[in-house]
């Protein structure tokens, strides 16, 4: 998933498919944490090749490198921040910068055998559907 709001905040949720990289680098030993989020598939015009998947390349200053330090492999986030290009041997290289980063929980395994849990309404059988009445309350 991607969204790219107006103040030019790019916000991206997916998962990692490899451990971040934590690193300090330069004079001051700033902290620096890079990481790749698979955000989506594109459709491929081969209809019998596989989806091609489409990644966001981060990474995370300071603070927030610290604290993306111990994301691991399939790990689900969601980060917000904004693009950088760079250049490299001639191509322009884009990069997310970010500004958050949150890892999203993740569910639990079930026991074997145990009932699938609930939606997050619960059950709703025991009440009765009225029909408004005009009055919202």
């Amino acid at each position: 998933m991607q969204t790219a709001f107006k103040d030019g905040s790019i916000m991206v949720c997916g998962t990692l498919p490899k451990d971040a990289v934590y690193k300090t680098v330069g004079q001051n030993s700033s902290s620096l944490t890079t990481f790749g989020v698979k955000v989506g598939e594109k459709p491929s015009p081969d209809v019998n090749r596989k989806a091609d998947a489409v990644w966001c390349n981060c990474e995370c200053w300071h603070s927030v490198a610290r604290a993306a330090q111990h994301l691991r492999k399939g790990d689900t986030v969601l980060c917000v921040g904004k693009i950088k290009v760079e250049q490299w041997n001639g191509k322009d290289l884009k990069k997310l910068v970010c500004e958050f980063v949150m890892p999203m929980p993740q569910n639990p395994p079930q026991p074997a055998g145990s009932p699938p849990p609930q939606a997050a309404v619960g059950n709703l059988s025991d009440y009765e559907e009225l029909l408004s009445d005009g009055d919202p309350f």
